[in-house]
């Protein structure tokens, strides 16, 4: 039976699922840049419960010289140490004021070992960077919320391409394959504020210089979808917020 979402824990609360798989869209607030606030750091880590499930292989139909007759499902990503999961993208809903945006607003998407680097991405409206960097041609193919959205990116690089540039202007959920290689996925995460975070190998996050204040703690993972909590910053820190997940199967 397909894996199903059971449970979400923010230290000993379950957290609200969404219904919408956008996890950025949504919030009609203006953010204001205000360097004169108090800061706090919020970190914790993303930890997976119960048995993890050993990971699928996906078919290869094309270029399989190259990319192998198959290719692992790398949509969960669990730490055998601390069972933290990579590739969860941690974000704090009802800033409206706070630090400054990124000096640099472009996100590098490389084609490479045919997969895309990175898998999971969260950044704020700026500029898409396609690379290729594989002995064969990628289609890299962007569409909002889904596979099914509108399209925003549709590009063809062949062997030697130089990197293509795109803006992305608005904020969400990209949806991006390629369309030569079906196994290949990516998803990234356009935010209206800069109060996010991607999971490392180790499930750990670290939000920086965050006002006192009370949010909705937002989880987006690409098996999972959405979780949310309302969590309280003080005026001292730093907040540690520890997170688990699990699937039933």
């Amino acid at each position: 039976m397909k894996p199903t979402a059971r449970a979400f824990l923010l230290t000993l609360c379950a957290c609200s699922a969404l219904a919408a798989a956008d996890s950025s869209r949504g919030s009609a607030l203006v953010y204001q840049v205000d360097p004169g606030l108090v800061w706090v750091t919020v970190s914790g880590r993303v930890s997976y419960v119960g048995a993890v499930p050993r990971p699928g292989q996906l078919p290869v139909y094309r270029d399989a010289a190259v990319c192998g007759e198959r290719m692992p499902d790398e949509s969960l990503q669990v730490d055998p140490q601390t069972r933290g999961i990579e590739g969860v993208i941690i974000s704090l809903q009802g800033v409206t004021k706070g630090k400054a945006f990124p000096e640099d607003r472009t996100l590098v998407l490389e084609n490479r070992a045919c997969r895309f680097l990175s898998r999971i991405s969260a950044t704020v409206p700026g500029v898409l960077e396609i690379k290729n960097t594989d002995p064969i041609l990628h289609n890299t193919h962007v569409r909002h919320d889904s596979r099914y959205g509108p399209n925003l990116v549709n590009v063809v690089q062949p062997v030697g391409t130089r990197a293509i540039k795109k803006p992305i202007a608005e904020v969400g959920l990209l949806d991006v394959r390629c369309d030569a290689h079906p196994f290949m996925h990516a998803s990234i995460l356009v935010f209206d504020h800069p109060y996010f975070a991607v999971t490392d190998e180790t499930g750990v996050f670290t939000l920086t210089q965050v006002p006192a204040g009370t949010y909705r703690l937002r989880i987006w993972h690409e098996k999972f979808g959405s979780r949310e909590k309302t969590i309280r910053v003080p005026d001292t820190g730093p907040v540690t917020v520890d997170c688990e997940l699990a699937l039933e199967e």
